[in-house]
């Protein structure tokens, strides 16, 4: 069966209280496509023999937080229902229960009775008559008492109804019509207590499901098998219920027909595992023998994942000239091609610091949120800043050196003394790191005078220059440390030396590179005032602010 997806649009979903999906961002919907066709072989083929055209599978789909699992869960489940029986249930939202076999299966069985055409609220037979081998099975241990306080009618009655062929979609007691599937799921609460019919009222159970899912399919000539069950946000449930809800599900694993799909981050819901078993319990084989298979999301790009998840308008030019807020570097390119300037470089600067999904999403909200406390301010070294709240979340201790040394300077750090740059660049990702500034040369200095005031007019021309990252920081928290009167040197010095090469040579030295404009561009937006302590507060100011566990 071949199924059309279109994730590229935002689709509204009627049957979850008008949910909408937003367009897919993060290109889930090639794994949905190629995930149906793998499963639904697994579940069901007609080329296999008779006996096992139906199978049970169950997939692990391992994805960190922020990726995207709910939507992709939530959508892929939508689109499936027109083809396939499909139930989706929301393991964080029911962890309350005290038992989550029965929260999977009265979720599967209430889901898969409304796609049958059985409304819950109507008092009809919601089950097929087959519910009686139920019955049957139960006898052995269930007292006629109980029963027939769960049920309304003497179960053995009902039983003899059958053999004469007298039940049908109705069944009345007394004049009264009894709904014999809610009866049944508190007949089956009471077996489930028990421990010596346990295994018999399981078997029941998923005798009932494959029913159901035959209902299903007996009612909509366009679905086939095999019926899809996704289980979400496991990882997210409280440790002893995540554990609890793993184990009792695995009794229902093999109904033939029906392919399950776990929804977890995989190394979260290890840490429950140990929370619960001890740290030297292996997490990973224990959740191996759960699942036929794991499929892992490839981790979404930086971009993505920010245009996604936070509120990057507030990084465009238009928001920030509102708040009449400059940055440096510019975060638009407002001569040749629009392009945002300010995301690809925070990017780069996430890639240096190898941050977790959830970290960049925190880094990011943070910035966001001081550029939201912030108005007129003629100079944000916006990359500099995100270096800073990136170098705190990832190492307090390091974070302090770098906010009370110049980089070139030589520190003491784990025992060991390290050029606190050099040390820097030993984190694995920061080699070869670029960023990009848009800059205006003739607008930083229009002449590189000579100290006998003798002067070369510049002629770079504006545009996107390329800048060492880590370079790019040395050039900046060493100009940030020093007063104006060094600052201003600085400049000068810079500035002569160009002249100097240029009156030397009879011909321009090539600085395409954009380290050398670094320090004169900065230091003609960034006022004196602001120094490394007031980027030091910004990021003290706005760390405390966490992410909470939502995707």
């Amino acid at each position: 069966m071949t199924i059309s997806f279109n994730w590229s649009e935002p689709e509204l979903n009627i049957d979850s209280k008008y949910e909408t999906f937003p367009a897919d961002q993060l290109d889930r919907e090639k794994y949905a496509k190629f995930l149906t066709t793998f499963l639904a072989k697994q579940g069901y083929d007609d080329a296999r023999d008779s006996d096992q055209k139906k199978r049970n599978y169950v997939l692990n789909l391992n994805a960190e937080w922020g990726a995207g699992k709910s939507y992709f869960l939530k959508r892929w489940a939508h689109d499936l229902k027109e083809h396939y029986p499909v139930v989706y249930i929301d393991a964080w939202k029911q962890d309350y229960s005290d038992d989550p076999l029965m929260t999977v299966i009265s979720s599967m069985i209430k889901q898969l009775r409304t796609q049958a055409g059985k409304d819950a609220d109507k008092a009809i037979f919601k089950v097929s008559r087959k519910f009686v081998g139920l019955l049957k099975a139960a006898a052995p241990t269930l007292a006629r008492g109980i029963a027939t306080k769960y049920l309304g009618v003497d179960p053995l009655k009902i039983m003899e109804m059958a053999d004469d062929e007298a039940i049908g979609e109705n069944i009345n007691s007394n004049g009264k019509s009894i709904d014999m599937g809610l009866a049944a799921q508190k007949m089956v609460e009471h077996l489930i207590s028990e421990h010596d019919s346990k295994s018999k009222a399981i078997d029941s159970l998923k005798l009932n499901v494959e029913q159901w899912v035959e209902a299903v399919i007996g009612k909509n000539n366009t679905k086939s098998y095999p019926a899809f069950i996704f289980i979400d946000e496991l990882d997210r449930c409280r440790p002893s219920y995540a554990v609890e809800m793993l184990e009792a599900i695995k009794h229902i694993f093999n109904i033939p027909g029906v392919v399950f799909v776990v929804a977890t981050d995989t190394e979260q819901l290890q840490h429950a595992v140990k929370a619960i078993y001890g740290e030297g319990f292996n997490a990973k084989q224990y959740l191996g023998r759960f699942f036929n298979s794991r499929y892992t999301f490839k981790a979404p790009s930086y971009e993505k994942l920010i245009n996604v998840h936070c509120d990057v308008y507030k990084l465009s030019d238009d928001y920030l000239k509102q708040k009449e807020i400059i940055t440096f570097p510019d975060s638009l390119d407002q001569i040749h091609n629009d392009e945002r300037i300010t995301l690809k470089n925070l990017t780069v600067v996430y890639d240096a610091f190898s941050l977790s999904a959830r970290q960049v999403i925190q880094v990011t909200d943070r910035l966001i949120a001081t550029i939201d406390n912030m108005s007129n301010v003629p100079c944000l070294n916006i990359v500099y800043l995100a270096f800073l709240l990136c170098l705190r979340e990832k190492d307090t201790e390091l974070y302090d050196l770098v906010c009370k040394n110049k980089l070139t300077n030589d520190v003491k750090f784990n025992n060991n003394s390290y050029i606190l740059a050099n040390h820097i660049a030993l984190m694995p990702f920061w080699k070869n790191m670029d960023i990009t500034l848009y800059l205006q040369p003739s607008l930083i200095t229009d002449v590189f005078y000579m100290k006998n005031r003798h002067g070369y007019t510049n002629t770079w021309n504006d545009g996107n220059y390329k800048c060492n990252l880590l370079k790019f920081i040395t050039e900046i928290h060493h100009h940030l440390q020093i007063n104006k009167e060094e600052r201003n040197n600085d400049i000068l010095r810079i500035n002569q030396e160009y002249a100097r090469s240029l009156g030397q040579s009879m011909m321009e030295t090539d600085y395409s590179n954009g380290q050398f404009w670094v320090k004169p561009a900065f230091n003609k937006l960034n006022p004196p005032t602001f120094n490394i302590s007031t980027y030091k507060d910004l990021v003290e100011l706005a760390s405390n602010l966490d992410h909470i566990d939502e995707e």
